[in-house]
């Protein structure tokens, strides 16, 4: 009962966290207040929030300690790696741990994470905050690229029809954006303004798609929990907006509220005179943190599968939300036009293309793990003992395969590399290792890459964090 409650709270959690970061996301720049010049504007501050979810997620920071002091209290001194392994055989010692060396490696992917999500922030201003998430569907296309260009992989017939159901509803999600001509509840975006913004989503996931293949190329035997990642990622990324971007936007000349010139005395002074503004904004940056927590708990406790199906409810929510709040009388959200058709036709092919995708990786990993046995039982042979098994945690063994009868290689399994290093694309568009997770679950490196803002709504059918 308590697992089952367990379950339904991070369940409830990730839809409920998720919505909220996104709806609030866009609702901030709907909101006016008087500045340092005495005037009253809207909160068009894409640096301010892109430092603010990363305050956010160094909150993660604490709590991975504080986790990882109860291990040690436990006598469990052992924290998660980035990628689960298999145990080391009999008599081989681990390498001691650097771990100045791991935490400083972590501002590489901050740097990642930084400029995909300034560029979405800026790009929001420009779009509704559906269209935002369900655009956010093209890091699958760039993730593709990147496990086709550099990791050497090739797409079974399910990719490409995911790709090009991804291609479609992209197209018509952008189109029905231009044609209805609404980007702001509350100001007029033109259709300039509009394309920018989709163009400047579009790029960012090309960003956060390269940001995963490096921390899944690079990091990928880094033993640092997953909590730890995103914590330190934080920090890294709230000591650059503050200390470096902060001053350069300030200096820099341009338009107040476009991304290149922004004015932080003034953001403080907006925030200072609007006691809704700082509340949405605390509560914000309250949500982004519980979002990352209840992400990690659906992806290992139930899988990432189950979480790519969350995350489409995620961006249907976030729609219906912002429809309600739009006719509600709020003055806020966005309105039902007749090309918002349109975009729900897009939003159904992003959904179908997502699943078609994830199901080419099903048989990727079905087929990749038949050739490791393959390989496995003729590195290992034993006379009188039957064929070596991969079974992850919870499932059925393998018939006429004793329980726990997992032959260790005494040599690596050379399969396009090795099969400890083959690498594939999840629906979410991040890479896994196959085979290291059972039921198909998304390895700490994805989910570290994938819990800031939305980062991995379905992305697709609206990636943090996810949302990444």
């Amino acid at each position: 009962m308590a697992s089952s409650f367990g379950k339904g709270g991070a369940v409830g959690g990730l839809i409920l966290f998720g919505t909220t970061t996104s709806l609030f996301a866009k609702i901030v720049y709907e909101l006016k207040s008087v500045g340092s010049d005495g005037t009253e504007k809207y909160f068009h501050k894409p640096w301010a929030m892109t430092t603010l979810m990363f305050v956010g997620m160094t909150f993660c920071l604490p709590l991975a300690y504080l986790q990882n002091a109860m291990k040690k209290k436990s006598g469990d001194d052992i924290e998660e790696p980035l990628l689960q392994d298999s145990p080391l055989p009999a008599g081989e010692v681990k390498e001691p741990r650097n771990e100045l060396r791991e935490t400083l490696f972590l501002s590489v992917p901050a740097i990642f994470d930084l400029i995909a999500t300034i560029l979405m922030n800026i790009g929001l201003l420009w779009v509704t905050a559906s269209v935002y998430q369900m655009m956010r569907g093209a890091e699958m296309l760039f993730a593709a690229f990147f496990a086709i260009t550099f990791l050497n992989r090739s797409l079974n017939k399910y990719h490409l029809m995911g790709l090009s159901c991804c291609v479609v509803g992209i197209a018509l999600v952008g189109s029905a954006s231009l044609l209805s001509g609404e980007g702001s509840a509350t100001v007029v975006v033109s259709q300039e303004q509009m394309l920018a913004g989709m163009a400047l989503i579009i790029i960012s996931q090309a960003v956060q798609a390269a940001q995963l293949t490096f921390e899944d190329f690079f990091m990928a035997d880094m033993n640092v929990a997953p909590m730890k990642i995103v914590g330190y990622e934080g920090l890294y990324g709230s000591a650059i907006c503050l200390m470096i971007m902060a001053p350069l936007c300030y200096f820099v000349t341009g338009n107040e509220g476009e991304g290149i010139h922004e004015d932080m005395i003034d953001t403080l002074t907006m925030v200072k005179n609007n006691g809704v503004l700082m509340a949405i904004l605390l509560i914000d940056m309250v949500a982004l943190l519980m979002y990352n927590i209840s992400g990690m708990m659906v992806t290992f406790q139930i899988g990432a599968v189950f979480r790519t199906v969350l995350e489409t409810m995620r961006t249907l929510f976030v729609w219906l939300v912002d429809l309600a709040l739009f006719y509600g009388g709020a003055g806020l959200g966005e309105s039902w036009t007749p090309y918002s058709f349109v975009q729900a036709a897009g939003f159904i092919v992003l959904v179908c293309g997502t699943i078609v995708y994830n199901k080419g990786d099903e048989e990727e990993y079905n087929k990749e793990v038949k050739e490791a046995m393959a390989v496995m039982a003729t590195e290992a042979p034993q006379e009188g003992s039957t064929a070596p098994s991969i079974q992850g945690t919870g499932q059925q063994p393998t018939p006429g395969v004793p329980i726990g009868a997992v032959a260790a290689p005494t040599a690596p399994i050379t399969m396009a590399g090795s099969f400890r290093a083959m690498q594939t694309i999840n629906a979410v568009g991040s890479y896994h290792r196959v085979g290291s997770l059972p039921h198909g679950s998304m390895p700490a490196s994805s989910v570290a890459g994938s819990v800031r803002r939305g980062h991995i709504v379905t992305h697709g059918a609206g990636t943090d964090s996810d949302e990444e």
